[in-house]
């Protein structure tokens, strides 16, 4: 069992493990000069959806609050999958001190171009254009830099947010017991580290 990812929470981590596993991405990525005084691919980023024009994933933002990302832990995520890092592939459109461009293109026909621009020193704003079977969503996120990452968990979420307090950790349970004797462990594994990113 695997949870689903909301969807500005997906598009979110496309773009956050794209940058935390640069350097297992592409040599060109590694050398982006927007990271070279403040790297965004380390410590705890809150992610702050800006605009979005798909109204779903306004919604979807609204529900999980105030969102984090342990950048830390996306980082090893993103360098022990080289599978998935391989479906796609990054070219580096533009390259200096205060913006990088960037497209991503995928085996799976999707294409992405990501715009990121350095406010200062610890806030960044990505500007998204996802596009694929003639279809393109626009959104832009800003990552502000919140200091270490607490904990193991690599998104931490609002407690009070709506996202969290849905998350009765008796109902979890009774979820993961209807579940095949095989998948229980992996399922109850999951909700801990669920619970554990509300904080």
């Amino acid at each position: 069992m695997r949870p689903g990812l909301p969807t500005p929470l997906r598009l979110g981590l496309l773009a956050a493990l794209l940058l935390a596993g640069t350097a297992q991405a592409s040599n060109a990525l590694s050398e982006l000069r927007l990271f070279k005084s403040s790297p965004l691919g380390q410590g705890l980023w809150r992610m702050e959806l800006v605009s979005s024009d798909d109204p779903q994933m306004a919604r979807g933002a609204a529900a999980m609050g105030q969102t984090a990302l342990c950048m830390d832990v996306a980082r090893r995520m993103s360098q022990g999958s080289p599978a998935e890092n391989s479906q796609c592939t990054p070219k580096v459109l533009r390259n200096t001190d205060t913006q990088a461009e960037i497209e991503v293109s995928c085996k799976d026909g999707g294409n992405s171009r990501l715009l990121m621009t350095r406010e200062n020193d610890k806030s960044y704003l990505m500007d998204t254009t996802v596009s694929k079977d003639g279809q393109a969503r626009n959104f832009k996120v800003r990552y502000t830099y919140a200091g270490a990452c607490k904990g193991d968990s690599m998104m931490q979420f609002d407690k009070n947010s709506p996202m969290c307090q849905q998350m009765d950790r008796a109902r979890m349970q009774a979820a993961c017991a209807r579940l095949p004797e095989a998948s229980r462990a992996q399922c109850e594994q999951q909700m801990k580290g669920m619970a554990a990113a509300c904080q």
